[in-house]
């Protein structure tokens, strides 16, 4: 059993574009379910112990970089510069797969006259890749969001059953019935790690 942890940078609105950040990207990360709840999870845990004295301190890719509160700690190089050396080793050494979709939402604006919403196109991709995935090991899994709140979550639930249902271009219904089995979210205050390794890795892609 995997599990597929997605997160995103950006706003998927195409509406506004920030001309200084205008892409968004939906990362995702698979990791076995065994091996996540044990070795990943102390893995990660440790690393926030040996820096913040507490394991339920959530990283957050954008207060690391801004160093705010919690993480206000890394405003002294030193400290800056060992826990980037070691949160390096740590996201070198897990055993996991990423999916990422980024989208330059100008360019997807300019090219079709009714354009798929950024969200949705990722999360088909991602899906897609992570049906691939769990056919290359012949394996099932189930997907974990992190809740953004009653209505984008039912938007996100919307598309997922869309593709479970339908199927995609690529993908056939039944094969998502087979090995993808649920969808969940989960919120923030949950600490769920999984989720936080996706929102580190999500910026340097879409950076990238």
């Amino acid at each position: 059993m995997y599990v597929l942890f997605l997160d995103e940078t950006g706003d998927h609105s195409l509406t506004k574009i920030d001309p200084q950040y205008p892409i968004f990207c939906l990362a995702g990360c698979i990791l076995e379910e065994k091996y996540y709840e044990t070795k990943a999870n102390r893995a990660i845990d440790k690393l926030k112990k040996k820096y913040f004295g507490d394991d339920s301190v959530v990283l957050h890719s954008y207060d690391i970089r801004k160093q705010k509160g919690v993480f206000n700690v890394l405003r002294d190089v030193v400290v800056r510069t060992r826990f980037i050396e070691d949160m390096n080793t740590l996201m070198g050494g897990l055993d996991y797969t990423l999916l990422a979709s980024c989208i330059r939402k100008q360019k997807l604006r300019d090219n079709y006259a009714n354009p798929s919403d950024p969200y949705s196109l990722s999360l088909t991709f991602v899906l897609e890749r992570y049906l691939m995935f769990l056919k290359k090991y012949d394996s099932v899994g189930y997907v974990s969001v992190e809740s953004r709140g009653k209505k984008p979550d039912a938007y996100l639930l919307e598309v997922f059953n869309d593709c479970a249902n339908n199927g995609t271009g690529f993908c056939k219904a039944s094969h998502f019935q087979q090995r993808i089995t649920k969808i969940e979210f989960v919120t923030k205050a949950e600490n769920e790690n999984g989720h936080q390794i996706a929102d580190l890795v999500a910026y340097p892609i879409a950076k990238f």
